[in-house]
């Protein structure tokens, strides 16, 4: 009788982790099927300017290739991506460029100033001062890009360093 009882509550127990952990791995993809289809079309956002102003989606060029960066001015790969942007700013004239960090506004600057992106018309760079960046265009690494066609639909997500000719390839498999 005893062991009766030890097998039914060890068989409950394995069926109820078992459910539990089938919950978790739905709800997990779900979630990322949610969140891959938000980045379908750039989704709505706002962070703040170098001058502390508001940018929204609504402040994006219409007609252009968008690329968003989320770094972080200390990553050695960050680094070499925004060296690879500045020696092809050639290359990147009819592409609008978003670089995003949470870090403060002084240390954004001085990176953009270091490689000389800081006076470039189609190259902004913002502040994500309420560290929503990460949840809403789903960055779980820097540095992380994603790059939109000109009717702001995803050509490519990348986690990890991509430099000019890979971001320039991308945009070129699209055309």
């Amino acid at each position: 009788m005893r062991k009766k009882t030890i097998l039914i509550i060890v068989a409950v127990t394995v069926l109820g982790l078992l459910s539990f952990l089938g919950y978790n791995v739905i709800s997990k993809t779900k979630e990322k099927n949610q969140i891959a289809k938000q980045l379908e079309i750039i989704p709505e956002f706002e962070f703040l300017t170098l001058d502390q102003k508001p940018f929204t989606k609504a402040n994006l060029k219409t007609n252009l290739n968008t690329i968003f960066i989320y770094f972080n001015s200390e990553c050695d790969f960050c680094q070499h991506e925004a060296q690879s942007i500045s020696n092809n700013l050639d290359s990147f004239k009819n592409v609008q460029i978003i670089f995003i960090s949470t870090e403060s506004i002084d240390t954004i600057k001085k990176f953009s100033e270091q490689y000389n992106l800081n006076n470039q018309q189609n190259i902004t760079f913002l502040n994500d001062n309420l560290n929503t960046f990460s949840s809403r265009f789903d960055a779980n690494s820097i540095p992380y890009l994603l790059i939109y066609d000109q009717n702001q639909k995803l050509i490519k997500k990348h986690k990890g360093q991509l430099n000019a000719k890979g971001i320039l390839r991308a945009l070129q498999q699209n055309d």
